[in-house]
C-alpha cells in the first residue's frame, strides 16, 4: 500500500534550499561523515558511499533487477532512492529520509554501527505478523507502532504492500544568575507566583536528582532510552535545563523555583535519542498531569509541521491541553531551518537572544520551511547560561561549583517554560494555547528583528502575570496569496482579545507590517472590522482582520504584528502573508508505454537562479506544479511495464502556463559495445550534471545493465553548464551457470563517457576498442582462505587471480576490493580494501597493481582529507580504517571485525563504542590532551589483532570546515608472494610509511620505532630502520621455525602528537 498511499490532490513541495552551517550544538555537516560508510536501506539494498564511483550500490537478493536514483540535495547529503519506492516517496508514504544515505550515516544507522533500523509504521489495522521485524512499542498519538526492521528484501516486499506510511524512526539530538531576571521573573516571584501547583515535564537526558538545587524537584521519573543508569542524567544536558526550570539555588535559581518536575528520559547518554521514544515520553508526560512539557531537542532537517514529532505535539496538545515548549533549533543564522518538532503548530518554538537581548547567531530561524508560516514564537535567554552540572555529566564549561555554562536554545525553552508555569499557577484554569498566547502576546520585541527571527519577542514573565489582555491565536500565518493579484479573494481572519482584569479594557488597533524592501505596507493592504473596541471584565471582544493583496505593492513577503494598546497594556499578534511572485500553472501529463497516463514516475523543477526544489505528484498521471517565472532543470523518471525512462531538459523555461507531455516511448536504448563481444554491464551510472548560478544540481541513475533503460533526447540545451555522462563496468558474464553475475570473467572494462553538448544527445549507441583505453594487470592475493575476492562490485572469483582491466585514461578513478563468501554476497566476509586516492592511466600504457596485500593495520587519508579523526566545534568523529593493506594509497576495512574503541580526555574515558576504529561524541570547548584507544579482533590468519593509541591536544573548532586532528598512523608494504607470505630463513626488508590525517605528507616526525615478534607478540626485538627518501626501510632475519610475523611499532612529532600500535599476525612465513 506504501506506493499507492496518496491523496487525490496533487502534493506540490517547494522551497528555498536551506543550508547546514555549524553551529553549537549540532552534527557535522555531510562532509565530515565517513568516507568509506555502508548503508542497507530498507528495502535491503547496499549502498556504499566514498566507494570506487562515489556511490556505490548492491541490489539485495532478488532485486538485481532494478535500478536506483541517486542525487545530492540541497544540504549535501546524497539519496539513493530504488525503483520500486520512487513512487512511495513522490506520493509521501515513504519518509524521504529512508533513503537519505548521508543522514542515515550521521544518524549512525549505517552497517558498521548499527544492524537494524528503526522504522515507525502506520499500519490500517492490527499490526501484522511478518517477518523481518519486531515491534517495539505503540505510538496511540500517530495510530502507528515503533518496530525494528532488519534491512532485508522480504521485511520490504510484506511492509510496501501492508502499510499505510513509512517513516524513519529518526535521531534527535540534544539541541541563570543574569538571565532569570532579564525576563522579568523576580516580578512575578514578588507578586507570589513561583509555579507552585505547576507540574513540568523535562523530556531529555534525565535529571541528577542529587543535585542540591533540584532535591526533591521531580515528582516522577521515567525511562525511555533503555539506559543501564535508569533515568538519571550522564550527559548533563538535562539537569541543566531542569535547572532553568526550577533550581532552587540562591545565586542560580530557576524561573519558576517551586514547579515540581517530572524527569522524562528520552535521550540517552551520548545524548541522543529515537523520534518514537520521545513521542512516547511525551504521551506519558501528558497523561501524568504535566501542566508544560518543556524539549530541548530536535533535529537539523527543516520541517514543514508534518513529521512525527510534529504531528504528536499538536495532536497530545489538542487532546490533553498541555502546552509543549520546545527548542527553536542551532541552525541559525541560515532562514528557513527550523526543525522537528519546533515545527509543529501548537509547539510555543523558542528562539535564543543574548544578554543584550541580541539574537544569537545559531538561533535557527524562520519562516517554517515550505509554507512560511511564522517560526519560531518567541525568545529567551540562550547565550552562556549558568545552570546546574549533573554529576556525571560532561557537557559546558565549569562556571562554578556544581554549576556549567551553556549556549543554546535549548536553554531559551526551559525560561519559556517556567514563565508558562508561573502562568499556569496565576490561571490554573488555561490551556496550553491560552499560556502559549498570552507569553507571546506580552513578549518584548526587538525593533530590528523580524518575526521570523524573534516571533513576538523577548519572553517578559512579570508583563504575561500582569496583562489583563490576551489575543487569540498566538499568531496570524496567512500563507501565500498566488500571482496575479487582480481577482485575489481577501483574506479574513478573526482575533479574540480575553480580558481576566478588573476593569473593561478599551483597546486601539494597528498593523506594523513591512513589506520586501523594508517599508511599510501600503495603505488598504490590512484592515480591520473596528479600530477600536472594548472588551469586557471577564469577557471576550472579537475582531476581523482583513488582508487585501488586491492592493499596488510589491510582490513578496510582509511581515509585523497587529498591535493593540490600552496605555501601557500592549498586546502583539506576529503576521505575515506573501504575495506570490509571478508564477504559472505547468501541467505534466506522464504516460505509461501504452499510451496512458500512469502514477509511476517522480518529477522535479529545480530553479537555474536559485537554490529551489519543486516536486510535485498526482496519482492520475497528470499533475499541475505551480512554478515561479523562470527556468528550471526539469528532473523526470516514468516507471513502467519494467523499463526505465529517463527525461532530463537542462533548460525547461516557465513564462506562461505550460504544458509537457512525458512519453517513455520517446526514449532511446543505450549500449556499449567493446572488442571482447561477450563484455556485459555489471554496474552502470547515467548522470545528467547541470552548473547554476546557485551551485551543482542534477541527477544520477545506478543500476547493472542498459537491457531495460531508456533516456529521452533533451529538447532543451544547456552549452557549458549542463553535462551528460556514462559510465559503466563491463565483464564476462558466467558462462557455466554455476554462479550468478560475473563470476571468473578474466577481464574487467571501466568506461567513462562524457558529452559536453549541452544536452542528451540523440545517440547513446556507443563503440570503443581497447586501442582507446589504458591497461592495468591486476593481481589479487590471498588473505583469508576459502574466500573469493570481488573486484569493484563487478568481478568475483576464487583467490588468488589475475585481471586484466581496461581503463578510459586521463579520468580519475577509483577502486574497491573485498573478501566475499560467494559470487552473490552483499557483505564482506573478511577484508576490504578501497582507494584512498583516485588514480589516472594514460593512454596505451600498461600498469601493474597488487590488490589484498598486507600488513594490514591502520591508515590515514593519503589524499589529505578530513576523514579519519576530526573535529567540528566541540564534536571529536574518529573513523580509522584498522585494516588498510600495504599500500599506503588504500584504506581498508574487515567485514567481520569486532572490537572497541574509547576517546579518553585528560585521562578519563569521555565516549566508548563497540565499533572497532570508530567514536564520535561532543566534548568540552576547552584544549586539552586527548587520546583514542581501539582494539579489534578478526577470525582470519593475518591481523587476527590490531591494537592502536593515538595521542593529541584539541580544542573548540570555529567555522563551518572540519578540522584535521594531526593523528599518525605507520603502514608496512612489504613484497609478499600471492598468500600474504614472506620466505622464512631470510634477511627481509620493507618500506615504513608515517601518514598524518589531513596531510599529504607526513611533516617533521621523530624516527619510528619498530618491534618483531616470531611468537605471536609474547617477545619483541627492535628492528633497524634507515630513511630512505620520504619513507624508512625496515630489516628483518626471519627465523626458520616461525609461522608469522607480528609487528609493533611507535611514532611521535615535535607537537606532542604520538601513534603506537601493535598488529598481531602481519604476515605469514613459508
Amino acid at each position: 500500500m506504501v506506493a499507492a498511499a496518496i491523496t487525490s490532490t496533487t502534493v506540490l513541495v517547494g522551497g528555498p534550499a536551506v543550508a547546514a552551517p555549524a553551529a553549537p550544538p549540532g552534527p557535522p555537516p555531510a562532509r565530515t561523515l565517513e568516507k568509506a560508510a555502508t548503508v542497507t536501506l530498507v528495502t535491503g539494498d547496499v549502498v556504499t558511499l566514498g566507494g570506487p564511483n562515489g556511490v556505490d550500490v548492491r541490489a539485495g537478493e532478488g532485486r538485481e533487477h532494478l535500478g536506483f536514483r541517486s542525487f545530492t540535495d540541497e544540504r549535501g547529503d546524497v539519496h539513493v532512492i530504488p525503483e520500486d519506492a520512487v513512487v512511495g516517496v513522490s506520493a509521501g508514504g515513504l519518509d524521504p529520509r529512508l533513503f537519505d544515505v548521508t543522514g542515515l550515516v550521521r544518524a549512525g544507522y549505517d552497517d558498521a554501527r548499527r544492524g537494524d533500523l528503526p522504522l515507525i509504521v502506520d499500519y490500517p489495522g492490527a499490526t501484522p505478523r511478518a517477518a523481518g521485524f519486531r515491534a517495539v512499542r505503540e505510538l496511540p498519538v500517530l495510530s502507528a507502532v515503533a518496530v525494528r526492521a532488519d534491512r532485508s528484501p522480504a521485511f520490504w516486499a510484506g511492509a510496501r504492500t501492508a502499510a499505510r506510511k513509512i517513516w524513519l524512526d529518526g535521531q534527535v539530538q540534544a539541541s541563570l544568575e543574569h538571565s532569570v531576571p532579564q525576563i522579568g521573573a523576580p516580578e512575578a516571584w514578588e507578586a507570589g507566583y513561583t509555579g507552585a501547583g505547576t507540574t513540568v515535564a523535562v523530556l531529555d537526558t534525565g535529571i541528577d536528582s542529587t543535585h542540591p538545587d533540584l532535591a526533591d524537584a521531580v515528582r516522577e521519573a521515567r525511562d525511555f532510552t533503555e539506559s543501564e543508569t535508569g533515568a538519571d542524567d550522564r550527559f548533563g544536558h538535562g539537569t541543566h535545563v531542569a535547572s532553568i526550570i526550577t533550581g532552587a539555588g540562591e545565586r542560580y535559581r530557576g524561573v519558576a523555583p517551586d514547579a515540581a518536575l517530572l524527569n522524562g528520559k528520552v535521550l540517552a547518554d551520548d545524548g541522543s535519542g529515537s523520534e518514537s521514544g520521545i513521542i512516547a515520553g511525551m504521551e506519558w508526560a501528558a497523561d501524568s498531569g504535566a501542566d508544560v512539557i518543556n524539549m530541548s531537542l530536535g533535529n537539523r532537517q527543516p520541517s514543514e509541521g508534518n513529521d512525527p514529532l510534529s504531528l504528536a505535539v499538536n495532536r497530545i496538545s489538542a487532546d490533553t491541553g498541555a502546552l509543549f515548549v520546545v527548542s527553536a533549533g542551532n541552525s541559525g543564522p541560515s532562514e528557513e531551518s527550523i526543525g522537528s518538532p519546533a515545527a509543529a503548530d501548537a509547539a510555543l518554538t523558542v528562539g535564543a537572544v543574548d544578554r543584550a537581548e541580541e539574537l544569537a547567531e545559531f538561533s535557527s530561524r524562520g519562516p517554517r520551511w515550505g509554507n512560511g508560516a511564522i517560526k519560531p514564537d518567541i525568545t529567551a535567554p540562550g547565550v552562556d547560561i549558568v545552570a546546574a552540572k549533573a554529576a556525571h555529566g560532561f557537557l559546558g564549561t565549569p562556571a562554578a561549583d556544581g554549576y556549567v555554562s551553556l549556549p543554546g536554545t535549548s536553554m531559551a525553552a526551559p525560561h519559556v517554560a517556567g514563565a508558562a508555569a508561573i502562568l499556569a499557577q496565576r490561571h490554573p484554569e488555561w490551556t496550553g494555547e491560552t499560556l502559549k498566547a498570552t507569553l507571546t502576546s506580552s513578549a518584548k520585541p526587538h525593533p530590528e528583528l523580524s518575526v521570523f527571527e524573534q516571533g513576538s519577542g523577548r519572553v517578559d514573565v512579570a508583563a504575561a502575570v500582569s496583562t489583563p489582555v490576551t489575543a487569540l491565536p498566538a499568531s496570524l500565518s496567512l500563507g501565500t496569496v498566488e500571482w496575479p493579484h487582480h481577482d485575489d479573494e481577501p483574506i479574513v481572519k478573526a482575533l479574540t482579545y480575553r480580558n481576566t482584569g478588573t476593569e473593561p479594557v478599551t483597546l486601539n488597533l494597528a498593523v506594523d507590517v513591512r513589506g520586501p524592501n523594508g517599508e511599510p505596507a501600503p495603505e488598504g493592504m490590512f484592515t480591520f472590522s473596528a479600530d477600536r473596541l472594548t472588551v469586557p471584565v471577564g469577557g471576550s471582544t472579537e475582531v476581523t482582520l482583513t488582508t487585501d493583496t488586491r492592493v499596488e505593492a510589491a510582490d513578496g513577503l510582509y511581515s509585523g504584528a497587529v498591535v493593540a494598546s490600552a496605555g501601557d497594556t500592549v498586546v502583539r499578534t506576529p503576521v505575515a502573508v506573501t504575495r506570490g511572485v509571478e508564477s504559472h500553472d505547468v501541467t505534466m501529463r506522464l504516460l505509461g508505454d501504452d499510451g496512458n497516463p500512469t502514477p509511476n514516475y517522480m518529477v522535479r523543477f529545480l530553479s537555474l537562479t536559485a537554490p529551489e526544489i519543486y516536486e510535485a505528484y498526482d496519482e492520475s498521471g497528470t499533475v499541475v506544479a505551480r512554478l515561479p517565472k523562470g527556468e528550471y532543470f526539469l528532473d523526470a523518471v516514468i516507471l513502467d511495464n519494467g523499463t526505465i525512462t529517463d527525461f532530463v531538459e537542462p533548460r525547461f523555461s516557465v513564462t506562461a502556463p505550460t504544458q509537457e507531455t512525458l512519453d517513455p516511448r520517446d526514449g532511446v536504448p543505450i549500449s556499449i559495445s567493446l572488442d571482447d563481444p561477450d563484455a556485459r554491464p555489471g554496474w552502470s551510472i547515467r548522470s545528467y550534471d547541470m552548473t547554476t548560478e546557485s551551485g551543482s544540481i542534477g541527477t544520477s541513475r545506478i543500476g547493472q545493465d542498459f537491457d531495460s533503460v531508456r533516456t529521452r533526447p533533451s529538447r532543451t540545451s544547456a552549452p557549458g553548464a549542463f553535462t551528460f555522462g556514462l559510465q559503466a563496468s563491463l565483464a564476462e558474464p558466467d558462462g557455466s551457470g554455476q554462479y550468478p553475475g560475473f563470476h571468473a570473467s578474466p577481464y574487467l572494462y571501466h568506461v567513462r563517457h562524457t558529452d559536453d553538448s549541452g544536452r542528451v544527445p540523440d545517440d547513446l549507441q556507443l563503440r570503443f576498442t581497447n586501442d582507446q583505453f589504458a591497461k592495468v594487470v591486476s593481481e589479487h592475493a590471498v588473505a583469508t582462505p576459502g574466500l573469493m575476492g570481488l573486484r569493484d562490485d563487478v568481478v568475483t572469483m576464487p583467490l588468488p587471480y589475475t585481471l586484466t582491466e581496461y581503463y578510459t585514461p586521463d579520468a580519475p578513478w577509483g577502486g574497491f576490493f573485498a573478501e566475499v563468501e560467494h559470487a552473490n554476497a552483499i557483505w564482506p566476509s573478511g577484508l576490504v580494501s578501497r582507494v584512498d586516492t583516485p588514480r589516472t592511466f594514460r593512454l596505451g600504457s600498461t600498469t601493474q597493481e597488487r590488490w589484498n596485500v598486507g600488513v594490514f593495520g591502520p591508515g590515514m587519508p593519503y589524499d589529505g582529507e578530513v576523514g579519519s579523526i576530526h573535529r567540528l566545534g566541540n564534536e571529536v568523529v574518529v573513523s580509522v580504517g584498522l585494516f588498510s593493506d600495504g599500500n599506503p594509497r588504500r584504506a581498508g576495512s574487515s567485514g567481520v571485525a569486532t572490537g572497541t574503541t574509547e576517546l579518553l580526555r585528560n585521562g578519563e574515558v569521555v565516549a566508548k563504542s563497540e565499533n572497532p576504529g570508530g567514536v564520535r561524541t561532543r566534548v568540552l570547548p576547552e584544549r586539552a590532551d586527548y587520546s583514542v584507544r581501539t582494539t579489534a579482533t578478526q577470525p582470519g590468519p593475518l591481523s587476527t589483532r590490531v591494537d592502536a593509541e593515538w595521542t593529541f591536544s584539541s580544542g573548540h573548532v570555529e567555522g563551518e570546515e572540519p578540522a584535521a586532528i594531526p593523528a599518525l598512523a605507520m603502514r608496512f608494504s612489504p613484497d609478499l608472494d600471492d598468500h600474504n607470505a614472506a620466505r622464512a630463513g631470510q634477511r627481509f626488508r620493507f618500506p615504513v610509511h608515517v601518514q598524518r590525517n589531513g596531510a599529504e605528507q607526513p611533516g617533521e616526525v621523530d624516527t619510528p620505532r619498530v618491534e618483531v615478534s616470531y611468537d605471536d607478540g609474547q617477545t619483541w626485538q627492535d628492528v633497524r630502520l634507515r630513511r630512505d627518501r620520504g619513507y624508512w626501510v625496515a630489516e628483518v632475519n626471519h627465523p626458520t621455525d616461525a609461522e608469522f610475523v607480528s609487528l609493533r611499532s611507535s611514532v611521535s612529532d615535535r607537537d606532542g602528537n604520538s601513534m603506537k600500535q601493535t598488529v598481531l599476525h602481519a604476515y605469514a612465513l613459508n
